[in-house]
């Protein structure tokens, strides 16, 4: 396993700052199995963020309109290159503050542009990572359960655009600042128990008071 934390830093300082949004995801939730109630309401609209696919990870956001006008929302932060689903929330707000404090708030996060896609292109996108983190024996973020109720009927398999996933044809993880060293050993592990070494990407960006610990633990 090689671990660049100087050779590409500069390339992957842009990637492990979109990365600190994993844990942000700051704007209130609301109760357990409230999503499934907004679940047949009409879809308000659906964003991803234009650099998803460069960077690997970003916020999906599928949000519904409810007969009251409050806008109910979901937004799964994803990982397309290893891990899935790292984050979600749902939360119901009133249309002000959703277009002014929920919705630019977690785009903010982000730091790039939105782009509004299809409610079938977000889903696809959405299942299609967890899928793939699946399959390398990763489990969603546990409020992924209750966030992913929004989804109601939409149908992904009616999007037509193929999403890519992984790094380069192989599963990427790029430790992010809500991991421990010794969860990023057990990925690590797991990665290479799936995998096989060399068949996987690893990189940590780590700064001078994080490579004792990473030394003590890999």
């Amino acid at each position: 396993m090689a671990i660049s934390a100087k050779q590409r830093q500069k390339k992957l300082e842009k990637k492990n700052k979109k990365r600190k949004q994993a844990k942000k995801l700051n704007v209130g939730t609301q109760h357990k199995s409230d999503a499934l109630k907004y679940a047949s309401f009409p879809v308000h609209e659906c964003f991803i963020p234009d650099s998803l696919f460069d960077t690997g990870l970003g916020t999906v956001i599928i949000s519904r309109r409810a007969p009251d006008g409050s806008i109910a929302l979901s937004a799964f932060v994803v990982d397309m290159y290893c891990l899935g689903v790292k984050n979600a929330l749902f939360k119901v707000s009133g249309e002000a503050e959703y277009e002014n404090t929920v919705k630019p708030g977690l785009m903010r996060e982000d730091q790039a542009q939105y782009e509004s896609v299809s409610p079938a292109c977000a889903v696809k996108v959405i299942k299609g990572g967890v899928l793939y983190a699946n399959e390398l024996g990763f489990s969603p973020h546990r409020d992924y359960k209750e966030a992913k109720n929004i989804f109601g009927n939409i149908d992904a398999s009616s999007c037509s655009v193929k999403y890519e996933y992984g790094h380069d044809g192989k599963p990427s993880y790029i430790r992010g600042p809500g991991e421990s060293a010794l969860q990023a050993k057990r990925i690590v592990e797991q990665l290479d128990n799936r995998c096989g070494e060399g068949n996987y990407e690893c990189t940590f960006m780590l700064d001078e008071d994080m490579f004792e610990e990473y030394d003590r633990i890999f």
